[in-house]
């Protein structure tokens, strides 16, 4: 049912936080916004409800490494890779972005990020 989707949806989001604040501690105060996507929300926007296993074209590279610069502190990683698209450019763009964000948040604070949960 949409209510259940809805409810797993935000379980996801929230236990995705209880990971996160180990890292980085108070996280929850400093979101504004928290979204998780789905296959439902992959059919809706990219008709591939399975995903695809090369994602999309690269033509989004450069809006997508463009976004801190214009919205402070928003960070985005997907199929669209700096070296190759779908699943193995999502988890090598992942890594690159996940090490952009950690010097963000250091730079930011540096007592905000600790060495280990």
């Amino acid at each position: 049912s949409e209510s259940q989707y809805k409810k797993d949806k935000h379980d996801l989001e929230q236990s995705t936080l209880d990971a996160l604040e180990k890292y980085v501690p108070g996280i929850r105060k400093k979101a504004d916004h928290v979204e998780a996507s789905t296959p439902k929300t992959f059919k809706r926007y990219t008709l591939h409800p399975s995903g695809t296993s090369f994602g999309t074209k690269f033509e989004g590279l450069k809006i997508s490494r463009d976004l801190p610069n214009q919205i402070n502190g928003l960070f985005h990683a997907g199929s669209v890779g700096i070296i190759m698209s779908g699943w193995l450019g999502a988890a090598n763009y992942g890594v690159i972005v996940a090490n952009e964000t950690d010097k963000f948040l250091r730079q930011l604070s540096p007592s905000l990020v600790t060495a280990s949960a």
